[in-house]
């Protein structure tokens, strides 16, 4: 696909927009106040592929943790605040990477001026993040998309006059249709790059259902430039792992091991959910940078035919198990030690790429 081209933005140690990749936010659960808990969740969402970790700052405590946090954060952080405008300047002070603000919680416009002015003279990035539920006042009675489209248009007035454009764009929905609407108008009508996800999702299956059609709707079109999955989780390696998988779909991302699997029916002569769980259980400790797609099958039905493309792949057999290379068996095992084979044969392949 064509995508759209945008300024790129430098946020630490990751550009964002341009010609370069898409790149996966994760934001974190725990208060930055507890520093330790909060780097660990900074590791364990790198560990699955994010690139950018967002934290937010609800108090000064909070605040004087984060600071402690980037001393020691592998990724680039963007503090999002809200309400407090003398803490955005605080952090922008301190050197933290971005400062995500809200049109709709940002009262201060005189903060709001120094806020740019140190960005720029730090060469910081400033994330104007728009939400349909705390839009400003004065955008409140109107269609929600057009309501989204003009707080960020008018946020964007100050940022633009001091010719300053180390700025990110957000405008969420909890609506699929709206976020789509709202991100091609942005597209269409800024040249900054975009950050794209639904907000307030939901939990589990229904919030992974609505960001996939969303955000894989925008990523179809060229539009987006940084994504992040909005899931009701506890732990932010969920959504991070389901924004790769988004990018792998539509075809955006392709380093990582890949597993495609059969769904299972009345001929499978093996335990093709169990293998497959063990198979991302163990693959979630290989090195992200090795691009591998992986097959298990439960017959000789969607066994070597239907999974051809795979790099490496299993089918289950009555007693046995075939692998397989790009549909050519390899090799033929015994059940019982069909996972040591599989994973030996994976190991090797994944260290010579």
């Amino acid at each position: 696909m064509k995508r759209e081209e945008t300024i790129p933005v430098q946020l630490g140690s990751v550009i964002i927009g341009g010609t370069h990749p898409v790149s996966v936010e994760a934001m974190g659960r725990t208060n930055p106040a507890s520093v330790d808990a909060c780097l660990a969740e900074i590791l364990s969402v790198m560990a699955v592929g994010a690139d950018v970790f967002r934290v937010a700052v609800p108090d000064e405590e909070a605040l004087d943790g984060l600071l402690e946090v980037k001393k020691r954060s592998p990724l680039p952080l963007v503090a999002d605040i809200h309400f407090c405008p003398e803490m955005a300047v605080r952090a922008a002070l301190q050197g933290v990477e971005g400062i995500r603000v809200n049109p709709g919680t940002l009262l201060n416009q005189e903060k709001y001026s120094q806020l740019i002015d140190i960005l720029r003279d730090q060469n910081l990035v400033l994330r104007l993040g728009a939400n349909t539920g705390s839009l400003p006042r004065e955008h409140r009675e109107k269609d929600r998309v057009e309501g989204l489209f003009e707080s960020i248009s008018d946020a964007l007035e100050l940022p633009e006059k001091k010719g300053f454009s180390q700025i990110i764009l957000s405008a969420k929905s909890t609506e699929v249709e709206e976020t789509i609407a709202i991100y091609d108008r942005l597209s269409r009508s800024f040249p900054y790059p975009l950050h794209v996800g639904l907000t307030e999702a939901g939990e589990g299956q229904e919030g992974i259902v609505k960001s996939s059609i969303a955000l894989g709707t925008i990523l179809r079109q060229g539009i987006g430039n940084n994504i992040r999955v909005s899931l009701t989780s506890r732990d932010p390696v969920d959504e991070t792992q389901v924004a790769n998988y988004i990018l792998r779909a539509v075809g955006l991302h392709q380093k990582g091991i890949e597993v495609i699997s059969c769904p299972t029916c009345a001929r499978r002569k093996g335990d093709v959910v169990l293998f497959v769980q063990k198979v991302k259980k163990a693959i979630a400790h290989f090195d992200r940078s090795v691009s591998c797609k992986v097959a298990v099958m439960g017959c000789e039905v969607n066994g070597p035919g239907e999974a051809r493309e795979a790099d490496l792949g299993l089918a289950f057999g009555p007693s046995t198990a075939v692998l397989f290379e790009h549909g050519k068996v390899v090799r033929t095992v015994s059940q019982e030690n069909a996972w040591v084979e599989f994973m030996n044969r994976l190991y090797d392949q994944t260290q010579k790429s």
